[in-house]
């Protein structure tokens, strides 16, 4: 997967092209989306989505990398999970999946993988809420930090009154179950707007403040490796419905202190911006990037004006774009061959590594893309 526009002159906005290019990096061993990954030390690891209870692990320093299968997930496998190294070790939290029962529902469990022994561990503790649309960072290496999700009892009281419809064979109450699961206002979900902390050494969780807006789920969330602030990127506000705006927090004595950040801005000759869910996003020499996600093309304006099954009529698009972030400003910044969304963001030094994702209709991918900006552009390497 190449970039059309291999770079964009941030100060001056011109497109250019460049020679440079991050480092390439082997593809997948199978295609993987919707799954959780990390990196600790410089090897990745992902695994769960479309991989199943499979993990693999690729150390970006060997000669030659390549990925290797590592010890299975210990439980059921589970869309949606989200990943962190702390303390050289990796914890995955939440998801979604059939955990306890044929019923789909969200996850509050938290795991632990250990590198040096390659064995996972199931944690004696229970996230506040359920985990799923969430996304989790870390900006010390020592505590995780989660942003986002959608609302545990809602999420899985839908799918069971779902099942219970399945059972009875009753057409009409499944369409009226639906219809009244998609058709309610943005408050009403009820998505985590509460951003949270897991310290792994005391097992213990603790409360950093609120979204100054409403809660999202699928927000793009990178940590700036020079000043440890945490950036929140676009996400979806209820089913089908996305949202432009973004902000940006520190952890000052426990507690998240917000600075208000610009709306993403519009792709180049559209002029609404819906927001992306399921974006990539990662920081280089000062820059944020966001790269893809997906959104419904014409929900926001139906739900402005008050259809609150915003997306009707309106087809999933998988997005191509990229933008940066720097000095108070979005710039666009080009566009990828294939659109692509709701794979890994790994943080590797000063480049940003895409691992997976889907591409238009769902199609799980095997892709792995870095991305940096040198020199002012930015530039990528499959």
């Amino acid at each position: 997967m190449k970039i059309k526009h291999l770079a964009a002159a941030l100060a001056l906005g011109a497109m250019t092209t460049t020679s440079a290019f991050a480092a390439a990096l082997p593809d997948l061993p199978v295609p993987f989306k919707s799954g959780a990954g990390a990196m600790n030390d410089g090897v990745i690891y992902v695994g769960l989505g479309t991989a199943g209870q499979d993990w693999y692990k690729l150390d970006t320093k060997a000669k030659s990398p390549k990925w290797e299968a590592i010890a299975k997930f210990p439980e059921a496998a589970r869309d949606q999970a989200q990943a962190v190294a702390l303390n050289n070790k990796i914890y995955v939290f939440g998801g979604v999946g059939k955990i306890t029962s044929d019923i789909l529902s969200v996850s509050n469990e938290v795991f632990e993988y250990d590198p040096a022994k390659n064995t996972w561990s199931k944690l004696l503790t229970r996230s506040p809420i359920g985990l799923t649309g969430h996304t989790v960072v870390s900006a010390d290496g020592k505590n995780a930090i989660v942003v986002g999700s959608v609302n545990k009892e809602i999420f899985d009281g839908y799918f069971k009154d779902l099942d219970y419809a399945a059972k009875k064979g009753n057409k009409a109450l499944t369409d009226k179950i639906n219809a009244d699961y998609i058709s309610k206002p943005v408050k009403d979900y009820f998505f985590n707007k509460a951003v949270l902390q897991y310290d792994p050494q005391a097992n213990a969780w603790s409360y950093l403040g609120d979204l100054p807006y409403f809660g999202t789920a699928g927000s793009a969330v990178a940590v700036d490796p020079k000043d440890q602030s945490v950036f929140v990127v676009n996400g979806e506000r209820k089913p089908g419905l996305r949202t432009a705006t973004a902000v940006e927090f520190s952890v000052v004595d426990g507690a998240a202190r917000f600075t208000p950040a610009p709306d993403l801005i519009p792709a180049k000759g559209e002029k609404v911006q819906e927001g992306v869910a399921g974006a990539f996003s990662g920081y280089s020499n000062g820059t944020l990037v966001v790269i893809g996600g997906a959104n419904f093309p014409g929900s926001t304006a139906k739900y402005a004006k008050g259809k609150n099954f915003a997306h009707e009529g309106c087809t999933k698009t998988w997005r191509d774009e990229i933008y940066t972030y720097a000095d108070g400003a979005w710039t666009f910044a080009g566009k990828l061959d294939t659109p692509i969304a709701y794979g890994v963001s790994i943080q590797n030094g000063d480049e940003l590594i895409m691992v997976g994702g889907e591409t238009s209709g769902g199609k799980a991918t095997t892709d792995v893309i870095t991305v940096s900006v040198k020199d002012g552009k930015v530039v990528t390497e499959k």
